[in-house]
C-alpha cells in the first residue's frame, strides 16, 4: 500500500480502515503489449511520414500523401507512448479508502469527484494478480457496475476489511 494524503468526507460516525492507491510502475505499464505494439506503429509510421514529407518536398506529390502517415503516427502514438503518458498522470489522481460503511474512490482525471460504494450493497470480489504481492480487485455491488481497484500493493491487506458474509470468486 502506497503512502495516502487524501483528505476523504466522511459522515460523523465512520471510520477508516484502508487506504491506499495503485502501485505507480505497475499501473503505468498494466497494458505494456499494447503500448509496446502503438510505439513501434508510431516509429514506423513517423518513418513513413518523414519518407512521404521528403516526397512531397522534392518530387512535388500532393501533400495528401503525408496526411495518411500523419493521421497514424498520430494514432499511434497514443496507444503506444501516449497511452504510458496518460496513465502515468492519471495515477496522480487516484485514491482508494474503505470505511466500516463505504468504499470511496477517487479515480478521475478532471473534477475531484469521489465514487462512494456501499458496503452493504457488497457481493463477491475477483483477483487479477500481476505477482506476489500485486494484484487488481474487482469488487461487485448490488445495482451497480462493478468497480476495479487497479495494482493494489498487498491486496491482502484490504481484503481481510471486506464483509464475511458474502460469496468469494
Amino acid at each position: 500500500m502506497s503512502n495516502v494524503n487524501y483528505q476523504w468526507s466522511l459522515n460523523d460516525d465512520e471510520t477508516i480502515r484502508w487506504q491506499g492507491r495503485p502501485a505507480p510502475r505497475c499501473y503505468t505499464f498494466r497494458h505494456w503489449l499494447q503500448a509496446t505494439i502503438g510505439t513501434i506503429l508510431f516509429i514506423a509510421c513517423s518513418f513513413w511520414l518523414m519518407v512521404g514529407i521528403q516526397l512531397v518536398r522534392s518530387q512535388g506529390y500532393s501533400w495528401l500523401l503525408a496526411l495518411a502517415p500523419l493521421l497514424l503516427a498520430i494514432a499511434a502514438f497514443f496507444v503506444g507512448p501516449g497511452q504510458l503518458i496518460l496513465a502515468r498522470w492519471r495515477w496522480e489522481k487516484i485514491f482508494y479508502a474503505l470505511t466500516d460503511q463505504r468504499l470511496l474512490v477517487r479515480n478521475r482525471l478532471f473534477g475531484g469527484k469521489t465514487i462512494s460504494y456501499q458496503l452493504a450493497d457488497y457481493k463477491q470480489h475477483k483477483q487479477k494478480r500481476f505477482g506476489q504481492n500485486l494484484a487488481s480487485i474487482r469488487l461487485s455491488f448490488h445495482g451497480t457496475t462493478p468497480v476495479v481497484l487497479e495494482c493494489l500493493e498487498y491486496p491482502e491487506n484490504f481484503l481481510e476489511h471486506l464483509p464475511e458474509n458474502v460469496s468469494k470468486a
